[in-house]
């Protein structure tokens, strides 16, 4: 069962490390991915499964941050731009452009002429990485573009371009790739305590295995935290008297039936916030996102009805035609940006990133997004490397393709089983896996009935989610479904054949039938969170009711 995981696990209790990643998130995937590269001994552990708390709960963009222009925050745009040009290069796969409107009403939100010089300003800053040069059109030629948009008071519209993302996904691949150089990635491998030195110096940590209970030691020369929102914490844990960095809140998005042809960036009537609504595959539209005061943990983040009704009301005014309410929400998700405050006010608080050193030596990578996580990561190896006092190679994390190369050998030895394939399948797992694409194609000649799709709602086929347990380092049912694959975010959320999941994880992932079980109540539990705003929703995710599971 599991065997990548249980390998990895493996070495994690016999090898001392130079270098002891805390956070499975993006910022922890990059850097563990550039001290792999740079020939550093690392090992990275995550208390959940990678990506599953703010890094795969975002707007699922990479942007140079439009809006922070009006804040004046020039350096972050620029530095946002050119990592968005170079996450272009070496993830295309996962990273796509995409042209996003911006309708412009009298009497609301910015004039056009404001819209025209941000824009321009934007195209400016890019410094030649521009996707396409922004453009102003006529309220008919907007019309056009997007026929359901409202019309009474639009004057004009802005037309600019950033690029959309698989968040899970770019994250996951950072890990694997990291794993293919020799780093010792573990996921559900919660940070007990840390160890520390005679002198108070860290040299580790105690992790807790979240399926077995069992507790080991990790030596290390050098601990990172990269835990986003919950670096605080971790500080904490190793000094008790840290003060607070980070200013977080909470964000939630929404899933829709497809309400929009084109991206829209609209000024929200209620507070002037700026609203993303996103294509989301051919059939979905995204909502987001909210900027509220987090309360309580940020492990039970959750849409409340005022959330969402902020969003509908926003999607039902700019797009009139739509007449989306809470019984069309498919699901929603909550995440909480890490954000930087100043001058320890929660008032004010900031995109962008800081990287200390306690007293100790842990080293905390703070703040920050999404779209700089490869730079922060890189700064964060560079400290890495100075505290070690060793020579490494520079950083290649800008050159190096996330999915990694197949060589010439091995698309000989897989030509006549892919000759078999349905091309555009064939063509579907090369970009979307890269070498593991390949790892398919074996379970496919080992079994050719994996083939068949899990359901008539969605591309994904039977071996992808065996490949997802053996091969990518995924646990549960939830870890496929909401990460590996985008199935939790779709209309039937997998519930439609949960019965072929309990067969999969039985055969192929070596489950117990009560572990499995459980596995599908947890589940059940994670999608019904996401609609836990609306009463009604109560009882109705319940997989064994669906499937007779149990």
């Amino acid at each position: 069962m599991l065997d990548l995981r249980t390998r990895l696990l493996a070495q994690l209790r016999a090898r001392r490390f130079d270098l002891l990643v805390v956070g499975g998130g993006i910022v922890g995937a990059g850097i563990v991915r550039d001290a792999a590269m740079r020939g550093l001994r690392v090992a990275l552990i995550e208390q959940r499964d990678f990506a599953s708390g703010t890094s795969s709960k975002t707007s699922k963009l990479i942007h140079g941050g439009l809006r922070y222009l009006e804040q004046g925050r020039l350096r972050l745009v620029c530095e946002s731009l050119r990592e968005r040009q170079i996450l272009r290069t070496i993830a295309p796969e996962f990273i796509h452009p995409l042209s996003i409107l911006i309708p412009v009403y009298r009497g609301q939100g910015q004039p056009g002429w404001k819209i025209h010089a941000g824009l321009w300003l934007y195209d400016l800053l890019a410094r030649g990485r521009t996707i396409h040069p922004h453009r102003m059109v006529s309220a008919r030629r907007a019309t056009a573009l997007e026929p359901g948009l409202r019309v009474d008071g639009l004057r004009m519209a802005g037309v600019y371009a950033d690029c959309q993302m698989d968040d899970a996904r770019v994250c996951l691949s950072n890990i694997l790739q990291a794993v293919g150089f020799g780093a010792v990635c573990g996921n559900y491998l919660r940070l007990a305590e840390f160890l520390k030195a005679d002198d108070g110096r860290l040299c580790g940590g105690v992790v807790e295995d979240q399926f077995t209970g069992s507790a080991s030691e990790i030596q290390a020369e050098v601990v990172v935290n990269a835990t986003g929102p919950w670096s605080d914490d971790v500080r904490r844990l190793c000094d008790r008297s840290a003060d607070r960095r980070l200013a977080p809140t909470k964000g939630i998005h929404l899933i829709l039936p497809r309400v929009a042809q084109e991206a829209l960036f609209v000024p929200a009537q209620a507070d002037g916030r700026m609203v993303f609504v996103l294509p989301w595959g051919n059939d979905y539209s995204l909502v987001g996102t909210t900027d509220t005061a987090l309360e309580g943990s940020v492990d039970e983040l959750r849409a409340t009805p005022d959330d969402v009704g902020y969003l509908l009301e926003e999607v039902n005014r700019v797009l009139p035609g739509s007449h989306v309410d809470e019984e069309d929400v498919i699901a929603t998700y909550a995440g909480a940006r890490p954000l930087m405050a100043f001058a320890g006010s929660s008032t004010r608080a900031s995109r962008e990133h800081r990287i200390e050193v306690d007293a100790s030596g842990l080293i905390s990578v703070l703040g920050g997004k999404f779209t700089t996580y490869r730079l922060m990561a890189k700064q964060a190896v560079d400290l890495v490397a100075a505290r070690l006092r060793r020579q490494t190679e520079r950083s290649l994390t800008d050159q190096v393709r996330l999915l990694e190369t197949v060589h010439p050998v091995a698309l000989d030895h897989w030509q006549q089983v892919a000759a078999s394939v349905d091309p555009d399948l064939l063509a579907r797992l090369l970009t979307r896996y890269g070498a593991g694409g390949f790892q398919i194609l074996r379970l496919l000649a080992q079994e050719p009935a994996l083939a068949q799709p899990v359901c008539p709602h969605h591309e994904y086929i039977n071996a992808e989610l065996v490949h997802a347990l053996q091969q990518e380092l995924a646990c549960t049912v939830t870890d496929v479904l909401a990460r590996r694959t985008r199935i939790a975010w779709s209309s039937c959320q997998g519930l439609d054949f949960l019965s072929t999941v309990k067969d999969l994880w039985g055969r192929y992932g070596g489950f117990a039938l009560h572990r499995i079980e459980q596995q599908l109540e947890e589940y059940g539990h994670f999608l019904a969170a996401g609609l836990a705003f609306r009463p009604s929703s109560q009882g109705r995710l319940k997989p064994a009711d669906r499937q007779g599971v149990g």
